[in-house]
């Protein structure tokens, strides 16, 4: 075990499990697809003509002013305890992954000269950002890298806004997709550890679903925008989120939990944070999930909130009940933002109304949102998510 002073490791049944979470763009349905006290619920906003508005400027105007010169969002920056990095290619993944996800932020809101300066700076960088292959055999965050690079691209693809852009954005999704079929397990499925076998391909001892889910609807993302996917790579990614999933709607960790289906984490509230990427997968994917499902599991998330909440901001991963971990708050949010998206439309505003109430009491004095100290990444990956979050839910309740 290294010096604890420089790295925190959740140990989870057979392995060390844990420690980023990663993300994707609005989509209607499967074929298109300084710290402070927590704000009150917003006024209405006559101006938009919805009362989470507020909500959402504040967290563009932190992005547009905390863009860094090149283009990025986050900092290499230490705090004590921090995350075992594996190597320093890990903080090339958190700063490529984060800056993902502020752009595909900012391509989700009406264009404004700021907007669109902000989303092609960050395009350009995201085009030429640093490689992050794998460094090391047992750790492997890039994953993350890869799935919301790809997811972003797959976006800024479609949008005309940046045709002048697409030939280069194609170009680098491509390279993103190798990248991260080249670590989809022997199982199927993707994780960003292998402490034991250590295997060319990753040996899916500890694949997570919640990874898999992301590197499944980036990979969709990318696949609307033309990039050719195998079919066979889609299919065993979906198998394995199956496979895993239990039919009461919670999904197993990782591969190794499906030996202790009565573990916390792999109970319902355990895996509230987890379900709703999952789900979002399969129903993307058109594989089993309907619309009902979606609103089944969304009630049960709203009705069961406090089980995830209890773990936001927390600096160690699966210290609150049922080991729910912070950096996926606001994962789960967001795939729970795409949810609210496939409903039946006439259900679709009180649902986003019930999730942005939630959402928003997260939100801090400077607009960021944050669940998870991570290096100098906190800020901008959460309120990348927090972004996307927002406009999934106002585009749900048809504003």
């Amino acid at each position: 075990m290294r010096n604890p002073a420089r790295k925190t490791l959740a140990l989870l049944g057979t392995g060390v499990l844990l420690v980023m979470t990663a993300c994707t763009p609005p989509a209607d349905n499967r074929a298109s697809r300084a710290n402070a006290p927590a704000q009150p619920k917003p006024a209405a906003s006559e101006a938009q003509g919805w009362k989470y508005q507020a909500n959402l400027d504040r967290a563009v105007k932190f992005v547009l002013e905390t863009q860094k010169p090149k283009g990025d969002w986050g900092y290499m920056t230490e705090r004590p305890n921090d995350i075992y990095l594996g190597s320093i290619n890990s903080l090339h993944v958190f700063g490529n992954a984060s800056t993902a996800l502020c752009v595909q932020g900012l391509i989700s809101l009406p264009p404004t000269p700021e907007v669109n300066g902000a989303i092609r700076k960050g395009l350009e960088y995201l085009i030429t950002a640093p490689d992050t292959p794998r460094a090391t055999m047992d750790t492997f965050y890039n994953v993350w890298s890869h799935s919301y690079m790809l997811e972003c691209f797959g976006i800024a693809m479609r949008d005309d806004r940046f045709k002048d852009l697409r030939a280069r954005i194609k170009g680098r999704a491509e390279h993103e997709l190798r990248r991260l079929l080249d670590h989809q397990s022997l199982d199927g499925g993707w994780g960003y550890y292998d402490f034991e076998q250590r295997t060319q391909r990753p040996s899916g001892e500890i694949s997570t679903t919640f990874t898999t889910a992301a590197a499944l609807v980036g990979m969709f993302e990318a696949s609307q925008a033309g990039l050719s996917i195998r079919d066979h790579n889609v299919q065993i990614g979906l198998d394995y989120l199956e496979r895993l999933r239990v039919p009461n709607g919670a999904y197993f960790y990782s591969t190794g939990h499906k030996y202790s289906p009565m573990w916390d984490p792999n109970l319902p509230r355990g895996s509230l944070g987890r379900s709703q990427g999952g789900d979002n997968a399969l129903y993307t994917w058109n594989r089993k999930i309907k619309p009902a499902d979606l609103q089944k599991q969304l009630d049960y998330f709203f009705k069961d909130h406090l089980f995830i909440e209890i773990g936001r901001g927390r600096q160690f991963p699966h210290e609150a009940w049922y080991a729910t971990a912070p950096y996926y708050y606001y994962f789960g949010h967001y795939y729970a933002s795409r949810n609210v998206l496939a409903l039946p439309a006439d259900i679709r505003p009180k649902y986003s109304d019930t999730l942005a109430d939630l959402v928003v009491k997260g939100q801090y004095d400077d607009g960021s949102f944050w669940d998870y100290p991570l290096y100098g990444y906190t800020k901008a990956y959460g309120t990348g998510y927090g972004i996307l979050i927002l406009s999934n839910l106002k585009k749900a309740a048809g504003k």
